[in-house]
């Protein structure tokens, strides 16, 4: 029914009530025109919300971190973060194959720090960073890039202590994470590149059989973590790479990780990933 027509059918009943007071024109007009008003913005609403799903879908660029980048500087959270991906049953959330925002740190004036890695293939999912396993297989690999806070210490799991302050050169972090609790060097801390940058290389071997998970690192963007295989089955050993880069003046860290017993194509997938990491700025 039109304004109009609804209208005349009010003004229609008041006239065939006696008693009725005089009906109310101008507010009938008023609401009739709010209604309008509201069916306009939630047909716009829709529209602008299809459009940036249908972007996102098109151009296969996410950002996991749903703040803004001029946001990141002044109230950092866990990163990556899911907004369109669904949760899985385990808490995490799957990651389709695409290219992804991820939130680092801050450089040594405060300016926020951000890359984008493109993940393939299937069976991706990311807590605070991305992990990857086959179908059914209960060991994985993953890579992260993050600005460290403290280091584990004690017994290495994420109810033991943590290890600050840390230190400031990239040689310095290096030889703090020599030392990670439960763990054997297999390359010891040497120069190398990485994604076109200079870096300190090394490469652990770690035990990450913890009552809940083995805790590398709290860092600005999320908690590193490096055990993911289910409760109760055991936890094969992580075999994990460090590289050491300064970013504008603050020292960061990239890592790609695998445990002892992952196909190779997982841990190629991972390989690539971490190839991928491109510092935006």
């Amino acid at each position: 029914m039109s304004l109009d027509e609804e209208l005349r059918a009010t003004l229609g009943l008041e006239a065939e009530l006696r008693t009725a007071p005089p009906p109310d024109v101008t507010g009938l007009i008023h609401r009739g025109r709010a209604r309008r008003r509201r069916r306009t913005l939630r047909r716009a609403g829709v529209a602008a919300v299809a459009v940036v799903a249908f972007a996102a879908t098109a151009f296969g660029v996410v950002t996991l971190d749903p703040r803004a980048d001029g946001e990141l500087a002044s109230n950092p959270s866990p990163s990556p973060r899911a907004d369109l991906e669904t949760r899985s049953e385990d808490g995490r959330a799957t990651l389709a194959p695409g290219t992804y925002g991820m939130f680092v740190g801050h450089d040594a004036a405060g300016a926020p720090i951000g890359v984008d890695v493109t993940v393939g293939g299937p069976h991706w999912e990311h807590g605070d960073f991305p992990i990857v396993s086959e179908q059914g297989e209960t060991t994985y690999a993953g890579f992260g890039v993050y600005q460290p806070r403290s280091l584990a210490s004690g017994n290495g799991c994420e109810t033991g202590p943590t290890l600050g302050p840390l230190a400031r050169t990239r040689s310095g972090l290096a030889a703090q994470l020599a030392d990670l609790p439960r763990s054997t060097v297999l390359l010891a801390p040497e120069r190398a590149r990485v994604v076109g940058l200079a870096a300190i290389h090394l490469r652990l071997r770690i035990e990450v059989d913890c009552p809940g998970y083995y805790r590398v690192a709290h860092a600005t963007g999320g908690t590193r973590g490096i055990t993911y295989s289910p409760p109760g089955l055991p936890h094969p050993d992580v075999v994990i790479d460090f590289w050491v880069i300064d970013v504008n003046g603050a020292v960061v860290v990239i890592d790609e990780w695998h445990n002892t017993d992952a196909p190779a194509d997982v841990v190629a997938q991972a390989r690539d990933a971490r190839r991928s990491i491109t510092f935006k700025g």
